[in-house]
């Protein structure tokens, strides 16, 4: 730790600073080794919205955040860099934040997929008028995507690790993309997601870019995709199951299989063990919040009974990055209730993956 606080121009024992940026901390995103992307997109979900504002509440929420980690003696002097890309707007005459401009365009689409999901509920075809709707929700997903790659793609030129800020787990697909794009020649980029869901639908509801088929696109979409390593998952289809068994690129460690080896004598750290041995050298790590027990997320848009708890959460991040390099990580589908515990469970989570991603778990 810094003797002199002006050292590092920050007291990360001080008073959080509501400064619109992650943590509270000040410092230009060209001296911090992670940078923090939030991308407030949320038109697919299929069940409960509102994971488009996640990225804000756990900007508000991480003010309050202790940033000291007992594993890491220097955790305080570690800088975090928030996202603060323009892009230009020709038709406005100006140019505008990334995140207000896929804020402004999650609102017009969202609108367009509610329509689509009701009429599909209802055991309806789609008219000619929602078919054009069902394009426009995934031609500004698409955009969506693109955007995230290029901003995720920049700061791995630089050198840092992007870590994405959903939004929902849709928002996955470009950075993953960035990251495996990243690689040298001859090295393939592993998926650990956590999640209840499997996400192996194809084009769920019609949507090409939905939440549920975000593993189905890093799969059959980007190149250079080793492995798919699943935790926690325990809600999902037939076809699904199917996948799993068939493809030889995944490895399922289900809620279930977990909570059964606990139960007969295994340790989580073994099972942890397990779970790192499936993954390559390189690994993205894609964090679903409801990958965790509801307990810790009950806002979240499509909550399941069981999952991880906290501290085996961070256990099992610790260990990957001990073992593994961490090309790049996203926390997604974190929805704001009515106070801010999700927003608290997230930013903690966040600062963990943030850390870990940097230091491997342990000072170098």
């Amino acid at each position: 730790m810094a003797d002199n606080k002006e050292e590092l121009g920050f007291d990360p024992s001080g008073v959080g600073i509501a400064n619109g940026r992650y943590f509270g901390m000040p410092f230009p995103n060209d001296e911090c080794p992670v940078v923090l992307v939030s991308v407030p997109w949320d038109a697919t979900v299929s069940y409960s919205d509102g994971t488009s504002g996640g990225p804000e509440a756990m900007i508000n929420a991480s003010i309050q955040v202790d940033l000291y980690d007992e594993h890491l003696p220097s955790s305080p002097e570690f800088k975090i860099g928030t996202d603060e890309t323009e892009i230009d707007m020709e038709q406005e005459g100006g140019r505008i934040k990334v995140y207000d401009y896929i804020k402004a365009i999650n609102g017009e689409a969202r609108t367009k997929a509610c329509r689509i999901i009701d009429c599909l509920s209802e055991g309806k075809d789609l008219d000619k008028e929602l078919r054009q709707m069902q394009e426009d929700v995934n031609q500004a997903s698409a955009a969506v995507n693109y955007l995230t790659e290029q901003i995720c793609a920049g700061y791995l030129r630089q050198g840092k690790i992007p870590g994405v800020v959903g939004g929902e787990h849709s928002v996955t697909f470009g950075a993953v993309k960035a990251a495996a794009e990243s690689l040298p020649e001859g090295r393939k980029l592993g998926v650990l997601q956590f999640d209840a869901h499997a996400d192996l639908r194809n084009a769920y509801e019609g949507f090409e870019h939905s939440h549920a088929s975000i593993m189905f696109n890093i799969l059959s979409k980007i190149n250079n995709i080793g492995h798919l390593t699943q935790v926690g998952i325990r809600d999902f289809c037939f076809d699904e199951h199917d996948t799993i068994k068939r493809e030889g690129r995944i490895s399922a460690f289900t809620d279930s299989g977990i909570g059964e080896a606990l139960a007969e004598g295994k340790t989580w750290k073994s099972i942890c063990q397990e779970i790192v041995d499936t993954l390559p050298e390189d690994v993205y790590i894609s964090f679903d919040i409801d990958g965790l027990d509801p307990s810790l997320c009950p806002n979240t848009g499509t909550p399941v009974p069981g999952g991880l708890g906290f501290q085996q959460a961070v256990y099992l991040l610790r260990m990957v990055a001990s073992q593994r390099r961490i090309a790049g990580f996203d926390l997604c589908e974190v929805a704001p209730g009515e106070n801010e515990w999700d927003a608290n469970v997230g930013a903690r989570l966040l600062h963990k993956m943030a850390l870990f991603a940097c230091f491997g778990g342990g000072d170098k």
